[in-house]
């Protein structure tokens, strides 16, 4: 018997979007001075600078450099969450063969004395790492913080997740948030690693399958979408929060009854609403190819069953088929709540296809969000991963 989470009804984060300003100026990188040529350039996306000797990196689509390059770089591959650019720091390294490193910028203003904020930024492990951590935080402060070295930064207060959680997830983007009392003029956030070696949680995590470099001894991470936003309801900025989850069903299941197509809980469809149970003779012959093949999700949830007959059919069409390659569109329904659902779909069938040894370079990826419903009338149609064979 194994435990599978079923993830029904997310609520999703809340507390990330209000109505006020973002005092995070720049805050998704998206606007850069000069052409990022090399690693270490996150000054380059004004106002961004590094506080130590040891520079945090800038990711873009518009470089030559493909070691830091978007999506594809030095470290792994992940798409910005929005626009083309997104920062990487490194959190972690064994026995500090590499320095960590941090990046900081200035607030738009200074924080009111007495006010709450929430602090939220996006993070995603980076392929190559060979770690996970923990420890991840994000500390802000009157004054610049800052070391003429590539010492490890000490902050007295930091904001990290409530319940430690390690952040392992790759392919798709993750909140790290939480609550900042100002005690006023604090203008000065500050992005990375504070905690001492020896305290450290720490993970091993595996290659993804499709990477032939060699991982790193590292745990680096991407971070994308920072935002410091005055609250008045600061129990929603809470990324670990049980609301947040208090709908997810434990489900116990024997995998042997996943012989049982009804067991499944991704169904195929076609585009025209059809269902392609796995052992009908529309699917148990040859596939001719993999145009307008949708892979359903239950509403609000991005978990993929591995025993899904029909998807390692298209699978096996990629391997009997070597030149051929796909784009996965990511989409979600608008009724949804928990956000983000076509970056964390798209990330479901896209990790299960590299563990099953498709190469990355033959999968283009793209993210519709609610714009392109395959039915307006019905609602779970929609909640999707198409799968398009490009000629």
């Amino acid at each position: 018997m194994k435990k599978i989470v079923s993830l029904l009804s997310l609520i999703g984060m809340v507390g990330i979007a209000f109505a006020q300003e973002n005092l995070v100026p720049n805050h998704d990188f998206q606007q850069i001075e000069k052409k990022v040529k090399e690693e270490g350039q996150i000054n380059m996306a004004t106002p961004w600078v590094s506080p130590t000797l040891a520079p945090a990196d800038l990711y873009t689509k518009d470089t030559k450099n493909g070691n830091v390059g978007a999506p594809a770089n030095a470290y792994g591959e992940e798409k910005p969450m929005s626009g083309d650019n997104y920062a990487g720091f490194m959190a972690y390294s064994y026995k500090n063969k590499e320095p960590r490193s941090y990046l900081q910028v200035q607030l738009k203003e200074k924080l009111e004395a007495g006010k709450k904020y929430c602090v939220t930024m996006n993070v995603s492990l980076a392929d190559l790492s060979k770690y996970a951590t923990s420890h991840i935080g994000m500390a802000i402060t009157k004054n610049a913080i800052s070391a003429n070295n590539t010492d490890i930064l000490k902050v007295e207060k930091q904001i990290v997740s409530k319940k430690l959680k390690m952040y392992e997830q790759q392919f798709y983007w993750v909140p790290v948030c939480g609550v900042f009392s100002a005690e006023g003029d604090e203008e000065f956030l500050t992005i990375g690693n504070f905690t001492p070696d020896e305290a450290l949680k720490l993970e091993k995590v595996k290659r993804p399958r499709g990477f032939s470099k060699p991982q790193l001894y590292d745990a680096y991470y991407y971070v994308d979408n920072i935002s410091v936003v005055e609250t008045d309801k600061p129990r929603e900025c809470d990324c670990d929060s049980d609301p947040a989850m208090k709908n997810v069903e434990t489900v116990s299941r024997n995998f042997s009854s996943d012989n049982d197509p009804s067991a499944n809980k991704v169904k195929i469809v076609g585009t025209h609403g059809d269902v392609v149970d796995a052992n009908t003779p529309s699917v148990s012959g040859k596939i001719e190819n993999l145009n307008d093949v949708n892979i359903l999700f239950l509403a609000d949830s991005y978990a993929i069953d591995e025993s899904v007959e029909y998807i390692d059919k298209i699978i096996a069409y990629l391997k009997a088929n070597k030149s051929v390659k796909i784009k996965m569109i990511g989409h979600n329904d608008a009724s949804e709540k928990e956000e983000r659902l076509d970056s964390k779909r798209l990330a479901s069938v896209y990790k299960y296809f590299l563990s099953k040894g498709v190469a990355k370079e033959r999968i283009e990826r793209e993210m519709k969000g609610a714009d392109e419903p395959a039915d307006k009338n019905d609602p779970l149609k929609n909640m999707r991963v198409e799968i398009q064979e490009i000629e």
